[in-house]
């Protein structure tokens, strides 16, 4: 079934991103070489954490009863029997009366339930006055009250992230089965593009930002990206461009090309590819309208605006998802940063979504977006942005003030 050749950003991710299908190809890893893949294999905590009674605070470890009524103006005395240094194990235990110096992170000795921090205590020589009471817990971290053995800590379809990284070393998970990741290949169209380092150029002439921008962005996310190359506006030319690397690749990513004229030839070389083909030509977004997505063999493949601020936004809102979800991710769409509010109002055009540049504020603790200038034109803009706002497409605009979703431009997760 062909669906409508212009669709809306929602239409994209329930129809088009439906159709794909996941690479279900997994592979080994060193749990120190996991971070950022996609992980294909629920991982159970074979052990509790932190395994002991564990001190959160420096100061005496003490048996909570005995604590009982401590004030400054009537301190309760307790004898101070030894102390314990972190990955030292207590040899004894403390009885009724006594306590027992412990460092942060220290293991708590038999007997002792909580632990007053030093700076509710009074120390005189082999005795602490305490002027505080703490309850039973206090101030400790009991052995399993991080991580329960038995405890799922990494499902299937999470993207492993420096968090996920740190819990599983302090397990002890030494390898991880994972999905493979994802390859992509860009390629570079346009009568006007050169390469980025030509020393002489017409002042019409381009330097290609897109193909080698968006390559570095992708590894920078964890994927495997490639330039193919760069085509000049010729249909049979990007036709065998993509036909020569199609089997390379798990997605096939084709900068400019894709607006309506004379010379966008991207959708018919797609075509020439196989079946089915093009399946939207145009996102109700701005910037990012003139983007292609097609399927030709099962194979994503994703045509971007040539402009780089509508490529950047396309790529961030369209190719990206495609790439998670290619990964097996279980949440592949973006997730907003966080709420901001507006500097200025923000016009709009209804029936289009808009994504606008924006730049973050902190006033009197509240974090504030001011928009940058919309002209998709203005490259520089990419560099002073923070992020986006969206605006959804059936409001005429947003009003200085107004609290408004805020997604990071560069983050990939």
């Amino acid at each position: 079934m062909k669906f409508l050749k212009l669709a809306s950003l929602d239409q994209v991710y329930s129809e088009y991103l439906r159709r794909l299908q996941p690479i279900g190809e997994t592979l080994e890893v060193s749990t120190t070489e996991s971070l950022g893949f996609v992980c294909a294999r629920n991982v159970i905590a074979s052990q509790d954490l932190p395994g002991f009674n564990k001190s959160l605070v420096d100061g005496y470890a003490v048996r909570s009863k005995d604590t009982t009524g401590a004030s400054a103006n009537f301190p309760v005395m307790l004898r101070v029997v030894f102390e314990v240094k972190v990955g030292e194990e207590p040899s004894k235990a403390i009885n009724e009366n006594e306590a027992a110096w412990v460092a942060t992170g220290a293991m708590l000795p038999e007997g002792a339930d909580a632990v007053v921090m030093v700076e509710h205590t009074q120390r005189f020589n082999e005795y602490v006055e305490v002027m505080k009471p703490v309850a039973i817990g206090e101030n400790v971290l009991r052995t399993d009250e991080d991580v329960r053995k038995g405890q799922l800590v990494l499902a299937e379809g999470e993207r492993i992230h420096p968090g996920h990284l740190q819990l599983l070393l302090q397990l002890g998970v030494e390898r991880l089965k994972v999905f493979r990741r994802a390859r992509v290949g860009v390629i570079s169209t346009g009568d006007e593009i050169v390469e980025p380092f030509v020393k002489e150029k017409s002042a019409v002439q381009v330097r290609d930002s897109n193909s080698y921008g968006l390559v570095g962005w992708l590894k920078s996310l964890g994927f495997e990206a490639s330039r193919v190359g760069l085509c000049k506006d010729s249909e049979d030319e990007l036709f065998r461009t993509l036909r020569s690397c199609f089997d390379e690749y798990d997605v096939l990513v084709v900068s400019g090309g894709s607006s309506i004229g004379v010379r966008d030839f991207t959708e018919a070389a797609i075509n020439r590819l196989g079946k089915p083909g093009v399946l939207f030509h145009g996102i109700l977004i701005q910037p990012g309208k003139p983007t292609v997505l097609a399927i030709v063999n099962d194979k994503p493949v994703v045509g971007l605006p040539g402009n780089p601020v509508s490529f950047t936004i396309s790529a961030k809102f369209v190719l990206i998802p495609i790439l998670r979800k290619l990964e097996n991710e279980k949440d592949f769409l973006f997730k907003p940063s966080g709420m901001v509010k507006l500097t200025r109002n923000v016009s709009s055009r209804q029936g289009r979504e808009q994504f606008v540049r924006v730049k973050l504020l902190v006033r009197n603790g509240q974090v504030w977006a001011e928009p940058l200038e919309s002209e998709t034109a203005r490259v520089f803009n990419l560099v002073e942005a923070h992020g986006v706002i969206r605006v959804p497409s059936d409001v005429e605009g947003l009003c200085e003030g107004e609290l408004t979703e805020f997604y990071s431009l560069w983050s990939g997760w």
